[in-house]
């Protein structure tokens, strides 16, 4: 039976979420066809569903998201059509402002404000959001490939995060740096799929998400994309894997007397960011887990909850090394 999925809050769906989902049996078939259809597609679902892609990566065999779900709001009747337009065909947009009309002249008010509650009431939802995502790519993949049945291979995973500047970096920086990882390019800006270099190549959706993890201040993208830049390459020095120490790493164990740094418990951490739960500070932790022990059980909170809750307190500000 499947567990309910975790939102930060009882009863409301808005927050930041780290999403991944992989195909099939995780082979990989995404060529650069199939990630700019589904960076497109990624693109009308996020107008529609009036969610936030702070940032993304479309690897070959799966992908990552870092999304914001914003509380639902009222919308003028020209706002929604303006987000089923972005989704929708302009044959079926043009028979939905059809129907409105007819509906209007009929003195059917209350007809047209369900036709449009059929969009609305859908909006403002990451499970929707995803489900048409996955559905809608699944859809080209099957019809371009002559195949049938499931693309993905289970439920997507989410991780909520908190919306506070460590733990958004912290995810958005490990999706950024998945290419480099997977040895693909040498700099991240040259991987098409990703939220960092749709930014660099002027993606003004891509530029508004990564500012909103760098900073909640109101900062011109040069400036954030400078301080974004430096994170991105010390954050992926440091995890890049090494046949054997050298001296001067010895010599760096050794003064700080066998201690991580903080960058260095931010790389480990970040490991387990396809598994956890939640991240953020100790406290936005301690809150949540009060509030959901139930998903745990009273034997396991400790066994199994403390494995996937994690905590950046001991993190301090992620800040970039002077330029």
């Amino acid at each position: 039976m499947r567990r309910a999925r975790a939102f930060p809050s009882e009863g409301s769906q808005a927050g930041f979420f780290h999403c991944i989902s992989r195909i099939v049996d995780r082979r990989f078939i995404l060529g650069q066809q199939e990630k700019e259809t589904f960076r497109r597609i990624l693109r009308q679902c996020e107008i529609f569903y009036g969610l936030k892609i702070l940032t993304y990566c479309v690897m070959s065999n799966h992908f990552h998201l870092l999304v914001e779900v914003p509380e639902p709001q009222e919308l003028p009747e020209d706002e929604v059509v303006r987000r089923v337009a972005a989704l929708y065909p302009p044959k079926f947009v043009s028979s939905l402002r059809h129907d409105l009309e007819a509906f209007r002249e009929a003195g059917l008010e209350d007809h047209a404000q369900a036709r449009l509650a059929t969009f609305t009431r859908r909006m403002w939802s990451l499970s929707n959001f995803m489900k048409s995502l996955k559905q809608r790519f699944s859809g080209f993949y099957n019809r371009n490939n002559q195949r049938a049945g499931t693309l993905w291979e289970e439920r997507f995973r989410s991780l909520i995060v908190e919306g506070e500047e460590s733990a958004l970096l912290t995810v958005g920086l490990y999706i950024d740096l998945n290419p480099i990882r997977a040895g693909l390019v040498e700099d991240p800006a040259e991987y098409r799929f990703c939220g960092y270099a749709e930014a660099v190549g002027g993606g003004e959706a891509a530029r508004c998400g990564l500012s909103a993890v760098v900073t909640s201040r109101s900062r011109a993208w040069k400036s954030v994309h400078a301080e974004y830049r430096r994170l991105l390459y010390s954050t992926g020095e440091e995890s890049s894997v090494r046949k054997g120490f050298t001296r001067e790493q010895t010599a760096g164990v050794e003064s700080q007397g066998g201690r991580l740094p903080a960058s260095a418990t931010l790389r480990h951490r970040i490991r387990y960011l396809s598994e956890g739960v939640i991240l953020g500070s100790r406290a936005f932790v301690d809150g949540w887990l009060e509030r959901n022990r139930w998903r745990f059980g009273a034997r396991s909170v400790s066994q199994n909850a403390n494995r996937r809750l994690l905590d950046l307190a001991s993190l301090g500000p992620i800040r970039a090394a002077p330029a």
